[in-house]
């Protein structure tokens, strides 16, 4: 990206910001202690938290000091179609996000209004939403989020303390156990919550795609605030801990669900509540709309060299938004994220391998000459690992120790996989360029 098009540090991080008011991170922080206790939760929490601010660092120089997307920035890993998968990848993981946080907020005002069918809110919602998720990272989104930002801290924190004044305070909730047995465990249970985090890892391409905005003097800034450590203390530790409060205090006697999150808000604070889902859908779906809608428009403007408008792209993702809500996506949530986790720590295992084998010899980075392959050696060890996970998640046989640890055993095997496949493909360019070289040495040694 030319230098004239990055934006200020503030426009990118307030962008990009719009992922903290995602429902889902309450939601995650409530399943990981309902499975396997508070406790063992909050160590997990703590845990990502370090690791994605570490590995976001990397993601975040890729970005800035490249100034390209997810997908041309992995054309040398995947090839010229292979990293197309990227984008596929990225466009259809947020897309589904934007049909959850959707679908969580024609729930909320379901369950407030308490009439009217839901086919019914999912259509108001998809279409009240449309015109404010048309804008751009560089005209509208920081925006949008820097105003709304705010409301979102002050109604959360308002909604923590409502919940204390009218379920009670106590460190009882501090205490849950879990609801799998320490027999059913193959791991302590901070490891497996651990496990469940790493499922969220679609957060390192959307990095790359937003720092590509940002200035190069401002790469410390964006690798501590924006994509680092601050931006995740609130996106995990923060909203995290807030959703094993609230679902703990209000649900102590249900197990943590999609929509328990969406009911102890409404419990604590009524129509505040209520107004509090609304700011934060509405912050988290201009990311998802954006990233759908440009990750499916560098598809098939690839594919095709056809250019549609961009209101175009946000009103297909739109369309195909209400149609998947139809389809009630909370009965196969689980399923869904288990397979995007797994596609998503093959890819991260990949890329930040790669950048950490060539970083001395500047082999990274974007390739547009034509005469790359259409298919990459690094697809093999991204996509292998990948359906490996999906069977371990999915076979019934497979022993429970492998099927908890599936996405651990995908990042190991994508790393292991494209160390040999880097070592072996550097290996073989060394003695194509040194026969190259000894070819055109011994024509003028005889002349």
């Amino acid at each position: 990206m030319p230098s004239n098009a990055r934006l200020g540090r503030w426009q990118v991080a307030m962008s990009y910001w719009s992922l903290l008011s995602a429902m889902v991170w309450l939601f995650y922080g409530a399943l990981a202690a309902s499975l396997y206790g508070t406790r063992d939760a909050m160590i997990a929490i703590a845990l990502s938290t370090v690791v994605f601010a570490l590995a976001n660092i990397m993601m975040t120089r890729l970005g800035i000091r490249h100034g390209v997307n997810s997908t041309l920035l992995t054309k040398s890993l995947f090839g010229r179609w292979g990293s197309l998968l990227t984008a596929l990848l990225v466009a259809v993981t947020v897309l589904y996000y934007a049909i959850f946080e959707s679908s969580t907020l024609a729930v909320a005002f379901r369950s407030y209004v308490k009439h009217g069918d839901i086919r019914l809110w999912y259509a108001v919602i998809v279409v009240v939403m449309l015109p404010l998720m048309l804008g751009s990272v560089q005209s509208w989104m920081a925006k949008l989020n820097g105003v709304l930002l705010p409301f979102y801290l002050v109604g959360l924190v308002s909604i923590l303390i409502a919940a204390g004044v009218k379920f009670g305070h106590g460190s009882h909730w501090l205490s849950f156990s879990g609801v799998v047995p320490a027999e059913g465990r193959s791991f302590p249970g901070w490891i497996l919550c651990f496990v469940l985090y790493m499922g969220i890892y679609i957060t390192m391409p959307t990095t790359i795609d937003f720092a590509r905005f940002a200035r190069r003097e401002d790469e410390k800034f964006h690798e501590v605030v924006t994509f680092g450590w601050v931006f995740y203390l609130l996106l995990f530790i923060l909203n995290g801990f807030a959703g094993i409060y609230l679902v703990q205090l209000a649900l102590p006697t249900e197990p943590a669900s999609e929509t328990g999150v969406v009911q102890a808000i409404l419990a604590s604070l009524g129509w505040i509540g209520l107004l509090f889902i609304v700011i934060s859908q509405t912050r988290v779906n201009t990311l998802n709309y954006y990233q759908s809608s440009t990750n499916f428009e560098r598809i098939l403007s690839t594919v095709t060299s056809v250019r549609l408008p961009r209101f175009v792209w946000v009103t297909a993702v739109a369309v195909v938004v209400f149609l998947m809500m139809l389809t009630d996506v909370f009965s196969y949530l689980q399923t869904a994220l288990n397979w995007q986790g797994v596609l998503v720590i093959g890819w991260v295992g990949v890329v930040l391998t790669h950048f950490a084998l060539s970083r001395r010899d500047r082999r990274f980075g974007p390739v547009v000459d034509e005469s790359m392959p259409r298919i990459g050696w690094g697809l093999i060890a991204w996509i292998v690992p990948s359906i490996v996970g999906i069977v371990l998640l999915e076979v019934s046989s497979v022993p429970a120790a492998a099927r908890q640890s599936a996405q651990l055993i995908v990042l190991v095997l994508s790393v292991v996989l494209y160390t040999v496949t880097y070592l072996l493909t550097r290996r073989a360019d060394d003695a194509a360029t040194a026969g190259r070289v000894d070819g055109a040495e011994v024509p003028s040694a005889v002349h």
